[in-house]
């Protein structure tokens, strides 16, 4: 507030304040008259004036608010002048001319307050907010009429209207702004009760002063009299620094809406107070209580509504639920068993394993601590499937499955992980020997004829590799390759019969020891390079690109997925990460400088750099600097670390900083829907494993077009990796799939090759354009 304003405001106010101790000094009752209309004039012009200073500073889009503020109060100042004039006149009718400006003011604050609430309201919240309001103010004013009115009858309709008109919509205002405030959860300041607080004043005091008048008791000088100026300063005041700013604290919010829960109840509440008061009253005001009692029954009727609507919206959601709950199931079942033999699939499976290797690793010595894998392949499959086609084949790999189970009678877990192939886990293996003979059981078992319908009897039998940790690995990768090498073994040993691993130092771990030498040495010496996969759309328009992250050793390419575990293993990957993303950052910022826009650029990112403090920070510094919009910039989160709790509140600053967030591998983890629906995700990647088999897996399609419909459920886009071939794009974009990365369009390149086959300078775009 200026200086002047102050000076202003303080002389009003001191000025006022002086009418109002001399009037009941003075004797004169004329004196006292102008006293009282001076002091009045005074207070309610100062309390339009400081509306209007309240509209200034504010935002364009709440000056509708602070206008109608100013509106109102502007209308009690000319009611004000017209009134000084009909006294000087020596005209005081009731109802007044001025009377017309008094009752215009609370109207124009209430439809203002109504306005800003709708404004903030979602569309689907309006209509269950109007009842309330309605219901709340009817029960509100249908009380006050009845404490408030005479009991006797009106002297003319124009006097009973103005009576009820007063207390009505000076009420209705303040009853409505106070409602707004849990209505749509605005943070309360000293300024909403200060607005309240004038709005109530003035209708208690209009209150009073009609029932004066028409009594004729009316006393020039009175204390009453200054209640007037005490509510135009409130409100005045208050309108100087009102914000209608909605609360950003959930928890504060949480009790706002437990707050309008109770707005209905209370409402029947008082509607009941009401009509007991009403038929316990006399009958003088008996042309007013058919007004009063269908009030009070509309407040009812409201109220009932507001709870029919309730009980609606809440069928609504727990059909809802319900609905993502059985989809859940369903993708569950879909994405983590066997369609054909209702085992548990691939990603089921070594998911499973990874976890009981982990939990043996932390036991004592002992069979506790020991987990077994047995790769179960079935021998010349492939030769019976293409002699008789799928459909035997499909009959021989359900009784091969059955076979299997009853021979394990519920002990351990069996899944089937290919075509051909299936795979048994065991915990707590006492030795070897119950596992050989576990294995020759199974491979006898299997070894009996098939007697299949239209075919007759067939022959096929069944080899097995067997690996055990801690015996034969250290880990799930190296227990998996070694059940592999075991496998292979024994087919090269003829078939038809089981190995187990035995070699106790494998070349593959002196190969992972030196690789990890080579990736200090490679971190500390920047040999590291980035090459970028091009992403299209439907229309085979670039429309992103994945960086992808390369490093050559000795002239030889070391894969991702051997380097990077390793990295995440030793901690290098937190270093390495803001390499690749301060790197990716330079590039976007050097095709931009020539003129060559990448609109989207995806990022890989691990969860051990999300657990690091302000990562988030870093990353947005790096883009700032490198001035990279954070929005141009897409960060792909495996599916289990998004899902992960602890990491939520990482993925929330990232998404809070700007950057783009996507689930990479989707389908792979274990998804829930109902986390899924909270996660600060943009799109969904489908993994390559799902793509690969897409035209000849009805499983794998039926996946794909899951995770595209759970997509548009969710807002979020959908990117298939991995697509190779013309039919595997073809099904993807039936789908509906928005965009395509995979070796059918083009391999990863580096950043100069991708620029010049890929990203058309913008000139030259404009050209076209014209042309």
């Amino acid at each position: 507030m200026s200086q002047s304003e102050r000076i202003f405001s303080a002389v009003c106010v001191v000025l006022a304040l002086g009418c109002y101790a001399l009037s009941p000094a003075v004797a004169d009752v004329r004196a006292q008259l102008f006293l009282d209309n001076a002091s009045w004039t005074l207070t309610i012009g100062l309390a339009a004036w400081w509306a209007w200073q309240g509209r200034v500073p504010v935002r364009h889009a709440e000056r509708r608010l602070h206008t109608g503020l100013f509106i109102g109060a502007l209308l009690l100042a000319v009611g004000q002048l017209v009134w000084n004039l009909q006294v000087l006149l020596g005209w005081s009718p009731f109802p007044a001319p001025a009377d017309l400006f008094f009752l215009a003011a609370a109207p124009v604050w209430t439809v203002t307050v109504i306005l800003a609430t709708v404004a903030r309201l979602p569309r689907d919240s309006i209509f269950p907010a109007a009842l309330d309001f309605g219901g709340a103010i009817l029960a509100l004013v249908a009380f006050t009429l009845v404490m408030y009115l005479p009991a006797e009858e009106m002297q003319s309709a124009a006097v009973g209207t103005v009576l009820v008109l007063y207390p009505a919509v000076f009420l209705a205002a303040a009853g409505v702004s106070a409602l707004a405030i849990p209505t749509v959860g605005i943070r309360v300041t000293r300024s909403h009760v200060l607005v309240l607080m004038g709005m109530f004043g003035y209708g208690l005091s209009w209150m009073h002063w009609n029932l004066v008048v028409i009594s004729g008791n009316l006393v020039p000088g009175s204390w009453a009299n200054a209640t007037f100026s005490i509510s135009a300063l409130l409100l005045g005041w208050g309108a100087r620094w009102l914000r209608f700013e909605v609360s950003g604290d959930v928890a504060y919010r949480t009790r706002c809406d437990r707050v309008m829960n109770f707005v209905p109840l209370l409402s029947m509440t008082l509607a009941a107070i009401t009509l007991g008061l009403l038929f316990a009253a006399g009958d003088g005001r008996a042309g007013l209580q058919t007004l009063i009692f269908v009030s009070c029954l509309v407040v009812v009727l409201l109220a009932a509504l507001r709870q029919v609507i309730v009980v609606r919206l809440l069928n609504r959601l727990r059909a809802a639920e319900a609905a993502v709950l059985r989809n859940e199931e369903q993708l569950y079942q879909v994405a983590h068993f066997d369609a054909l033999t209702g085992l548990p699939n691939r990603r089921y499976f070594e998911d499973t394993l990874e976890r009981a290797v982990a939990d043996a690793s932390r036991q004592p010595q002992g069979p506790a601590r020991r987990v077994a894998l047995l790769l179960i392949d079935l021998d010349h499959f492939k030769s019976v499937n293409e002699t008789y086609g799928h459909r035997v084949g499909d009959s021989l790999l359900a009784e091969a499955a059955k076979r299997i189970g009853a021979l394990l009678a519920a002990r351990g877990l069996l899944a089937r992980l290919t075509n051909d192939q299936f795979a048994l886990m065991l915990l707590r293996v006492p030795s070897r020997t119950e596992l050989a003979e576990l294995a020759g059981a199974i491979v006898d078992g299997l070894a009996r004829p098939w007697d299949l319908s239209d075919v007759g009897a067939q022959f096929m039998g069944a080899s097995i590799g067997i690996s055990l940790f801690p015996d034969d690995a250290a880990h799930t990768t190296e227990l998996v390759q070694h059940a592999h090498s075991a496998l292979h073994a024994t087919k090269s040993a003829g078939r038809g019969s089981y190995r187990f691993y035995i070699e106790e130092f494998t070349e593959v771990t002196r190969t992972r020891l030196a690789l990890r030498r080579e990736l200090h040495q490679a971190v500390r010496d920047g040999d590291f390079t980035l090459v970028y996969q091009p992403q299209l759309n439907a229309q085979r328009e670039m429309v992103g690109a994945e960086a992808l992250l390369r490093w050559t050793l000795d002239g030889r390419s070391v894969p991702p997925d051997e380097f990077i575990p390793l990295a995440e293993d030793s901690g290098l990957i937190v270093p390495l990460g803001l390499w690749v993303f301060e790197a990716a950052c330079q590039q976007m910022a050097q095709w931009r400088t020539a003129g060559r826009r990448l609109p989207v650029l995806s990022i890989n990112v691990s969860a051990i750099q999300l657990r690091e403090p302000r990562f988030a920070h870093a990353l947005s510094c790096i883009a700032q600097i490198t001035g990279v919009p954070p929005a141009s910039l897409v960060l792909e989160m495996t599916e289990s670390q998004i899902l992960d709790e602890s990491l939520y509140s990482a993925a929330m600053d990232l998404k809070n900083a700007g950057f783009g967030l996507s689930i990479d591998d989707f389908g792979t983890g274990h998804s829930s829907l109902i986390k899924l629906r909270r996660l600060p995700v943009g799109e969904l990647k489908i993994d390559k494993v799902f793509v690969r088999d897409i035209v000849a897996d009805a499983n794998d399609r039926e996946i794909c077009a899951t995770v595209n419909t759970l997509a548009r459920s969710l807002g979020m886009q959908v990117v298939a990796e991995g697509v190779e071939t013309e039919e595997q794009w073809a099904l993807l974009v039936r789908m509906g799939c928005h965009r395509f990365q995979g070796w059918l369009f083009a391999a990863a390149m580096p950043p100069a090759q991708l620029a010049e086959i890929w990203l058309q300078p913008q000139v030259a775009v404009r050209a076209e354009t014209k042309a």
